[in-house]
């Protein structure tokens, strides 16, 4: 039986899809199905029900899905005792972004992780925070950058303070001096699955349209408003950079400021890549505590 089997079985079994454990584990489709196929008929019993909406687990998935997750857990915790005394740690990290690489350093992170822990492998995806949290909470992702206070559960690093502000189409009649009332007017693309950025606008303009259509995607967004769908919160910096290349304009009525957290699961604080992951975080970003 190999182990990278086994790490299919899991991630299929909490994605309850083929393409989405793909990208987390950085394969294709064919490669995963293969690796479930294969477990099939060694363990001579099937492990999922397939449907056009995607794989579920039979009852024998369901009783075998503990084992298999303890069986990887010893394996990783065997590697990274051997390899202690190399302050060598091996595993994989999956980390949730909510902003662009560049604004999050994530060319830096890796150049950093390349250096100092060669052995873990990051996984990323992009999730709103409210995806996000509940993602950390059900262990499907390991750390996330959040806007605004995490739950209790989560333990929180504090980055920095980020600056929001509204883009809106580029042939729009509104303009830095409209009213607020104006604003309210015209369409809003929110976020969706809890996002403070849709409470922020909710509590700064009590009533407004919300466009038939929402996205947790930055860049989504941004491309939405050049399509002229609608009016939408952003990253300043991100808003600077396509107003400067004539694709949108920036309306800072409704500016605000807002915390950026990097957070983990608290149980998982002391697991050894975790551990690496949270150090890295703080050279990253210079903090010191």
């Amino acid at each position: 039986m190999e182990f990278y089997h086994l790490r299919s079985f899991v991630v299929i079994a909490k994605t309850g899809n083929l393409t989405a454990a793909a990208k987390q584990l950085c394969t294709t489709p064919p490669a995963i199905s293969a690796h479930i196929k294969s477990l099939e008929e060694e363990l001579k019993t099937p492990l999922f029900n397939r449907s056009s909406k995607g794989m579920s687990l039979t009852d024998k998935g369901k009783l075998l899905l503990p084992k298999a997750e303890k069986t990887l857990d010893s394996a990783i915790d065997m590697v990274n005792l051997a390899v202690e005394n190399q302050s060598e740690i091996i595993g994989e990290f999956n980390l949730s972004m909510n902003q662009s690489t560049n604004q999050l350093q994530l060319p830096t992170l890796l150049n950093n992780i390349n250096e100092n822990c060669q052995g873990i492998h990051l996984n990323i995806e992009s999730f709103s925070t409210g995806a996000a949290i509940q993602a950390l909470i059900n262990n499907t992702i390991d750390g996330a950058y959040i806007y605004d206070d995490a739950p209790d559960e989560l333990f929180s690093i504090f980055i920095k303070h980020q600056k929001i502000t509204t883009i809106a189409p580029i042939d729009t009649t509104l303009n830095k001096d409209s009213l607020i009332t104006e604003l309210a007017q015209d369409a809003w693309i929110t976020m969706g699955k809890y996002c403070p950025f849709d409470e922020r606008l909710k509590s700064s303009l009590k009533q407004f349209n919300i466009a038939n259509l929402q996205t947790s995607s930055d860049d989504t967004r941004l491309q939405l408003v050049k399509a002229s769908q609608g009016l939408s919160f952003l990253e300043l910096e991100e808003a600077q950079d396509a107003e400067q290349l004539k694709q949108v304009k920036i309306l800072p009525q409704l500016d605000f400021e807002i915390p950026l957290y990097f957070v983990i699961n608290y149980h998982k604080k002391e697991e050894p890549v975790i551990k690496a992951m949270l150090q890295e975080i703080k050279i990253l970003w210079s903090l010191k505590y």
